[in-house]
């Protein structure tokens, strides 16, 4: 096969992070969703998630750092593409922003609630000490529903819990300055269809972008750019036909594509 050129490389190399990113804001990373981060927040106040507990807060720090990391090549690739083409890289970035801000704002949210539940475990380590709630379910969609929310699993306690002089808040009323934490959280997905549901117009888009970029480099005859642009496409379909399935399958050729790299 014809190499690529940098030029072509480098727009492999953003369809990769892109697709990278994708399968994190999907789901992938349960990091993403509200009952991770409102499951930190009560475990940082000495709360139990099922019989043998659990380190949430752990799970949503890498879930931001699996973002930022892919994120950061993103960017990274539409800088050096924008270098060669400005008018390319330009729509390129475009078309990615809807990603961009929207793992932005998962990364916002997660640091406020990383910051949140290091000061609940300084201010109230114990407050909710003795207090099980239920983990949902098995497997990584069972169970995740506003029902398993631990903010309404404390709702449904509360006239236990207000017997214990324990209140049923999430985040104590007296806490003012953190009660925004939990208007975030509460604009995360709840499960994994949520999540590709908000998904589904970049993926559209992207789609849209590749189309016109194979067409492209079937008529110039490049057929390593055109083998890597579909390789892309085809993981994208995969990804948007099964918005309500738990799994996804990277296709074959993706991973040959990228696994060996540009061939001479």
């Amino acid at each position: 096969m014809d190499p690529l050129d940098p030029f072509e490389a480098l727009l492999v190399n953003l369809g990769k992070s892109l697709l990278d990113l994708f399968l994190i804001l999907r789901g992938n990373s349960h990091g993403i969703f509200q009952g991770t981060h409102e499951a930190a927040l009560f475990e940082a106040q000495g709360g139990q998630i099922g019989p043998g507990g659990f380190n949430h807060l752990d799970s949503l720090q890498k879930t931001a750092a699996a973002i930022q990391t892919r994120q950061d090549a993103l960017n990274l690739a539409l800088n050096r593409l924008q270098g060669l083409d400005a008018a390319l890289g330009g729509r390129l970035k475009t078309l990615c922003e809807p990603i961009l801000r929207q793992s932005g704002q998962y990364l916002r949210t997660a640091a406020d609630t990383e910051n949140a539940a290091v000061s609940l475990r300084s201010t109230d380590p114990a407050r909710f000490e003795g207090v099980i709630v239920g983990e949902g379910g098995l497997g990584p969609e069972i169970g995740r529903t506003s029902q398993a929310l631990v903010s309404n699993q404390l709702n449904r306690m509360s006239v236990q819990l207000a017997g214990r002089g324990i209140e049923p808040r999430l985040i104590p009323a007296a806490r003012s300055s953190l009660q925004s934490v939990m208007e975030g959280i509460r604009q995360l997905p709840t499960d994994v269809k949520d999540s590709l549901a908000r998904l589904s117009a970049a993926l559209a888009a992207m789609r849209a972008l590749l189309q016109a970029a194979i067409r492209q480099a079937l008529v110039a005859g490049r057929v390593a750019l055109t083998a890597a642009l579909m390789a892309i496409d085809e993981a994208l379909v995969a990804i948007g036909s099964r918005l309500t399935s738990g799994f996804f399958i990277i296709p074959k050729g993706m991973l040959e594509q990228f696994g060996r790299g540009p061939e001479a």
